[in-house]
């Protein structure tokens, strides 16, 4: 049965090309034991120099749980180092050596994994990703 346009679920189109995203990027960054969300936060971080949960959480349009587990084996393994904030609840995040050190090892996958997905969706179609994108999160404001 052929459906309607109409008919077709634009999140669960957005939702399944953003798995197989997903899973090509956590391939790529496997060797290093991260995952793409963990490399957005490395990522944030280093753009950002010191920041916060909330900050980042703003930055990457992400939900305050997935930048927790995020967040949590970073800091474990060293990556991250927590601070005092500004006030009592909020801790200041910045990159370790060894968190920066990850950073840049993590650049030659992710590069490979941005060439591996230029190419599957063919030349052109990384700039109207981008734009529309981009319309979809000037849409959440």
């Amino acid at each position: 049965m052929e459906m309607k346009k109409s008919d077709i679920c634009l999140a669960h189109v957005l939702r399944r090309a953003d798995r197989v995203v997903t899973q090509i990027y956590n391939d790529y960054l496997a060797p290093l034991d991260i995952r793409i969300t963990q490399f957005s936060v490395l990522r944030a971080i280093h753009l950002l120099g010191t920041t916060t949960a909330v900050q980042i959480q703003e930055t990457l349009i992400m939900e305050q749980a997935t930048v927790s587990r995020a967040l949590k084996p970073l800091i474990r393994d060293g990556y991250i180092q927590v601070s005092e904030g500004a006030n009592k609840r909020e801790k200041a995040l910045s990159l370790t050596q060894a968190g920066e050190d990850l950073y840049q090892q993590a650049q030659a996958p992710w590069e490979a994994a941005q060439k591996h997905l230029r190419k599957l969706i063919g030349k052109g179609q990384d700039d109207q990703l981008i734009e529309l994108s981009r319309q979809i999160v000037a849409g959440k404001a």
